[in-house]
């Protein structure tokens, strides 16, 4: 393999000018901005940056999770519950996507459903024209895929079909499915960059104000596992580019012919500019492939510890990323992604982006159908802890599903397997109306399969296990926690449960 050739800061400032980024809109923090986009309770999105001096920033767009659906009934042993008349009826599931085109014209496979686009109006009360999709891919039918898996488990929801493609929209949404009462939310989706993975920030804010209106985020936990990377900044001969493990200020990224992008951020949200660090991508040969150089200074617009480098490549192959610490802390913690790419040596642990980092989401990893349960976690699915150190996954789900979206066994990721596990959820309130969205969810968690036989532990990949719905003649006998190792061993301790109004 040929060593990159690493050059000099005076060399990077006169090797190109920065890549732009690809934007879709601007972020500003003014609910009500006249001719905006889309509005929320808490900003708005606009086509150009504003000219009078408010603070902006690029509005943050979720990316979909994709590396139905007899595979998923079977794999959760849902057929029997749904026999029994525990189809979901009831129960309200909606679905948070960015790609619907083409819904409905598939009601065989989704049934009766209503759909609510939050750009169109604040309240989201404006249907969705699936034909004429305006923001988000054409022709892409993610959500779709989705919203088959949960029909195809729980064929007796109540289905909403919601349009969140930015930061704007998903507050939106959030208001408007406490405002519905919903029940559980499905979103598979992840925001990177609006917090350092760990809990916090506006992504995380909207799942907090669901949360206290008793709606259940079930939330992807990604597919970064093997394009993150995370540490402390280390420059012992203070050349100010970072060092690697074993010394080398430079770190082998695999991308792909075509356009990716790198992502570096730091642990300094909330007081952003204290730090200023940047990334180059060199070609094996010493070509600069992508880089990012913004300028974080304190109190300017937008400053925020996050930047990302459009990487082109002519063809696939190993590229060498280099950090360069412009400016201050000299040990801040800091986590790459390489969108698109694989890191040589991956760290799974803590690639869980937004809103998968909240402690309040039901946050879903991925297993292989074919092999479920038992089977390892799929290479790409984002591992715990988070970034914050909270345990996650909480559960994993199956993917490598049939939908008529991604044909026979072809819908992977964490995408899949969670609406799965969310419809799952939507079966055990159907069952037990007298829980809440969340201790529905904890039911199903204890009924976990796990290598555990303790069943006290938590795996960074699969969370507590491998979601799965018990034999209902177990239920029987009570409590039933574990039923699929072995039956009534203990009950899981429910809170005080308000009862749910099943209309």
């Amino acid at each position: 393999m040929t060593a990159p050739l690493l050059l000099s800061f005076a060399a990077l400032a006169s090797a190109g000018e920065c890549e732009d980024r690809l934007e879709h809109g601007w972020r500003v923090d003014v609910p009500t901005w006249p001719g905006a986009l889309a509005s929320s309770a808490h900003g708005s999105l606009l086509a150009e940056p504003p000219t009078d001096g408010t603070p902006y920033r690029p509005e943050p767009i979720p990316e979909v999770d994709t590396y139905v659906a007899h595979e998923a009934v079977t794999a959760l042993g849902a057929s029997d519950w749904v026999a029994a008349g525990y189809d979901g009826r009831g129960v309200r599931v909606a679905v948070f996507d960015v790609q619907w085109y083409d819904a409905e014209l598939r009601p065989n496979e989704l049934g009766a459903f209503e759909t609510w686009d939050c750009q169109a109006h604040r309240s989201c009360e404006v249907p969705m024209d699936t034909l004429r999709p305006t923001f988000e891919y054409e022709e892409a039918s993610h959500g779709v895929a989705c919203a088959e898996t949960i029909r195809d488990v729980a064929p007796g929801v109540r289905l909403d079909l919601v349009r969140v493609n930015g930061l704007t929209t998903l507050e939106n949404a959030g208001a408007w499915a406490v405002e519905q009462g919903v029940d559980v939310v499905s979103m598979s989706m992840s925001f990177y960059g609006n917090s350092f993975h760990d809990g916090t920030g506006p992504v995380n804010a909207v799942v907090d104000e669901m949360a206290s209106g008793d709606v259940l985020f079930v939330s992807s936990a990604g597919n970064s596992a093997r394009e993150h990377w995370i540490e402390s900044f280390r420059d012992t001969d203070r050349d100010g580019f970072h060092e690697f493990e074993g010394g080398s200020e430079v770190l082998p990224v695999w991308f792909d012919a075509g356009s990716s992008r790198l992502q570096v951020l730091w642990d300094q949200f909330g007081r952003c500019g204290d730090t200023d660090l940047d990334a180059y991508v060199w070609s094996a040969d010493g070509v600069l492939l992508g880089r990012t150089e913004e300028r974080q200074t304190p109190g300017t617009s937008p400053c925020t510890p996050e930047e990302s480098a459009r990487v082109w490549a002519d063809a696939p192959g190993w590229t060498y990323v280099q950090v360069r610490r412009a400016a201050g802390d000299a040990w801040t913690r800091f986590a790459l992604y390489a969108r698109g790419g694989e890191m040589h040596q991956p760290i799974g642990a803590g690639a869980i982006a937004d809103p998968g980092s909240n402690p309040l989401t039901f946050t879903v990893g991925a297993v292989w159908a074919a092999r479920y349960p038992g089977g390892a976690a799929e290479s790409f699915s984002s591992q715990g802890p988070t970034h914050g150190g909270d345990p996650k996954p909480d559960i994993a789900g199956p993917d490598g599903l049939s939908t008529s979206i991604y044909g026979e066994a072809g819908f992977f990721g964490t995408s899949a397997a969670t609406p799965a596990v969310a419809a799952s959820v939507a079966l055990v309130l159907s069952r037990y109306p007298e829980d809440t969205p969340a201790e529905a969810a904890a039911r199903l968690q204890a009924w976990a399969l796990s290598d555990d036989p303790t069943w006290s532990s938590w795996d960074g990949t699969v969370g507590a296990g491998y979601a799965r719905l018990p034999p209902l003649e177990t239920l029987e006998h009570g409590c039933g926690s574990r039923p699929l190792v072995l039956p009534v061993l203990f009950c899981f301790p429910f809170a005080a449960s308000r009862r749910r109004m099943v209309t």
